[in-house]
């Protein structure tokens, strides 16, 4: 992190400014479901004690409201996919160019038992990682912080007991999303080995195809690649059933959840705590939560 860091710090304007847009994004995002609590809770239920024209007009100034939200929320979102492809590009070509260059700088005693299209491959592991990371930062990460910052001050407005219950779905949904993923990393660190190992291999065998041939191991050469293309082909495969495990698990939790969260809800409207508008605008919050 202290390296990336590093890197970050030259691009601080640029940081901060999608940084900005992403929260500009998603706070007017969440104003969207708070207008049309007041759309049910001053007009659809209380229809009757408008005359046309009273209704016509505050409807046409909420659903107003709305359209402006959201269209400042797109317009914040295009800008802030702009900005951080823009880092992402420059962070991850720097990164590449010195990883280059300290590269070329070592002796060659730390090369001699390495395939030369192993070394390209790490770095370009490295700089799609850092793009990755940093897009997933901002664009994910960033933006689930301030909806949940948000959608906890609403919820301790509308009722004390409803943020609670928010909160305590983060730690529950972050612990076992943690266990999980654990052998879904080792897997990824075997494929990643095994991959870079394959790509430097393909490299030595097509630069020496001449000698290869020669020597008469051609097809020998052609059975080993094989080989380690079917060993990469069975981690694929492993990582797709831990993923595939962890996605209903994780589903399963997030459903029960919800469900949870759902019943006190109904329970606080039976009890005449919330009203109906807000427990909607909750309910459409609870996908923002659980969403990511």
């Amino acid at each position: 992190m202290l390296i990336l860091y590093r890197y970050l710090r030259h691009y601080w304007k640029l940081v901060a400014t999608a940084l900005v847009l992403a929260a500009v994004n998603q706070v007017f995002s969440l104003l969207d479901p708070l207008i049309f609590r007041h759309i049910i809770d001053s007009y659809a239920t209380r229809y009757r004690e408008y005359s046309s024209a009273q209704f016509l007009s505050g409807v046409s100034v909420l659903l107003g409201a709305a359209v402006g939200v959201a269209f400042v929320s797109r317009v914040a979102k295009n800008f802030q996919d702009y900005f951080v492809n823009l880092i992402t590009q420059q962070v991850g070509a720097r990164i590449y160019a010195d990883g280059v260059r300290h590269s070329l700088e070592l002796s060659y005693a730390l090369f001699e038992d390495q395939r030369s299209g192993e070394t390209l491959g790490k770095l370009q592991k490295v700089r799609s990682d850092v793009e990755k990371f940093i897009s997933v930062a901002v664009n994910m990460v960033f933006t689930t912080l301030i909806g949940l910052a948000f959608v906890t001050i609403y919820a301790s407005r509308v009722h004390w007991s409803v943020a609670p219950a928010y909160l305590l779905t983060v730690p529950l949904l972050g612990g076992l999303s943690s266990v999980l993923s654990r052998k879904i990393k080792e897997v990824q660190k075997q494929i990643v080995r095994e991959t870079t190992a394959l790509a430097g291999a393909t490299t030595e065998s097509l630069r020496n195809i001449e000698l290869v041939k020669s020597l008469g191991l051609a097809q020998q050469e052609i059975a080993r690649l094989n080989g380690t293309t079917a060993a990469i082909l069975k981690l694929e495969l492993k990582k797709v059933r831990y993923l595939r495990s962890l996605s209903f698990v994780q589903g399963s939790c997030v459903n029960l959840l919800r469900t949870s969260i759902l019943f006190l809800m109904l329970y606080l409207i039976f009890t005449q705590r919330i009203t109906v508008g807000q427990f909607f605008s909750l309910f459409i919050y609870s996908f923002f939560i659980f969403g990511p």
